[in-house]
């Protein structure tokens, strides 16, 4: 859907491209070739679920994906926000250690609710409060068969909407 809107301007990135065959994807490390992004280049990034799996500094990644933002540009993005608390544990260890350590998924940091203002937060202005029924009516929610549960908190369902203008760093 994103290709077809973006045309010849839509990049699909990822660390390994393999994992897309015939997709046109193309190899991007977040926590080595992020420093590559051209500021003000790109009107929409998108990225869900991928903070937790990257070993490096989240805050320089999302700080240079919103410098990498035109101005009216916007970036979308998801986390996996449990309950309770914030952790981040980066370690040099073999694959089978980490997946030892870590479990299958590699999750090297965990976002907690606790915590999303002082991790999230911290980079970028957000709502104090996540509620989808400020903008959307229960029945639209429905018809997209997004379940109640996540309409008025922050879970690993929300999608944070932010601009460059939003960056607080």
């Amino acid at each position: 859907m994103l290709k077809a809107i973006g045309g010849q301007n839509y990049r699909a990135l990822d660390v390994d491209p393999g994992r897309y065959p015939g997709l046109e994807v193309e190899r991007f490390d977040l926590c080595r070739d992020i420093f590559d992004l051209v500021p003000d280049s790109c009107d929409l990034i998108v990225h869900n679920h991928v903070l937790e799996h990257i070993e490096c500094n989240y805050t320089a990644v999302l700080t240079r994906l919103a410098h990498a933002l035109t101005a009216t540009g916007t970036m979308l993005f998801s986390v996996p926000i449990l309950s309770g608390h914030f952790s981040d544990e980066l370690v040099n260890a073999s694959p089978d250690e980490k997946i030892a350590r870590f479990g299958s998924m590699l999750h090297v940091r965990r976002f907690g609710r606790d915590f999303v203002e002082e991790t999230i937060g911290m980079i970028f202005r957000i709502p104090e409060r996540y509620d989808l029924t400020a903008f959307f009516s229960e029945t639209e929610l429905e018809e997209v068969n997004i379940p109640p549960r996540h309409w008025q908190k922050y879970t690993g369902a929300s999608v944070f909407r932010v601009q460059r203008t939003d960056l607080r760093l």
